[in-house]
């Protein structure tokens, strides 16, 4: 069984990094901001004060392009980590409070207790272990700090099927996802959904390399949680 968790996982990183390589020419990407969509989607769940208040951010899973590269400028420091990031053509660049470090989730190099905030888009379903993530998280999250997860989930009837789609270890449905985010321990403070942001060209249903864009924009959710820590109840 492990076996087969991790040649799963390692087509996960194989898909990955193979997207990372080619998304310019995907049709429906030109002219993508990175930069924009992150204040976009940061401005539905994060007020001002908490963007100027927090001080330590940490991105599980950052990618080349990730939040931390483009945003928080005023942060003492930001933790940028990912298993590919040597391996990124468009490497991200460290710079005086940014740093970037190839780890997986799973296994954290943060000491407890040190981020008001962790972000983590787009990356549970292509891991080894979610609820060993969320627990890593929960561990370097502060008692006030905050997360921000988000998964692309599918109706709950498509969910037993999912495993066809290898370069995934996991498939969620929206009501698996927040149950997944109780059960590592965090308190759920608001959520949002949005449609598989592309526009696809009808030569798009032509070309089997972009058959599960198609699936993605009926079907697809991207799903947001923002949660905080659970904090043990105190004893008497």
């Amino acid at each position: 069984m492990k076996n087969s968790i991790t040649k799963r996982w390692q087509e996960a990183q194989r898909a990955e990094l193979d997207w990372w390589q080619n998304w310019r020419r995907l049709p429906f990407y030109t002219n993508h901001s990175f930069e924009n969509n992150w204040r976009k989607v940061l401005s539905h769940f994060l007020t001002p004060s908490e963007m100027s208040n927090a001080q330590t951010i940490i991105e599980v899973g950052t990618g080349p392009h990730g939040v931390v590269r483009y945003l928080f400028e005023d942060a003492s420091i930001k933790i940028g980590l990912d298993p590919l990031l040597c391996r990124f053509d468009e490497r991200p660049r460290p710079n005086k409070n940014t740093c970037y470090v190839a780890a997986v989730g799973e296994f954290l190099p943060v000491r407890d207790v040190a981020a008001d905030l962790v972000v983590c888009i787009n990356v549970l379903d292509h891991v080894m272990d979610a609820g060993q993530i969320l627990g890593e998280i929960r561990r370097v999250l502060k008692p006030n700090g905050r997360l921000l997860l988000e998964i692309h989930t599918f109706p709950k009837i498509f969910t037993p099927i999912m495993f066809l789609d290898h370069p995934h270890t996991y498939h969620w449905s929206w009501s698996g996802m927040l149950q997944l985010v109780r059960d590592g321990g965090f308190e759920i403070i608001t959520t949002r959904q949005f449609p598989f942001p592309v526009t696809l060209p009808l030569k798009s249903w032509a070309m089997p390399n972009h058959w599960k864009y198609i699936f993605g924009r009926h079907f697809m959710r991207l799903s947001y949680v923002y949660c905080s820590p659970i904090l043990p109840a105190k004893s008497n």
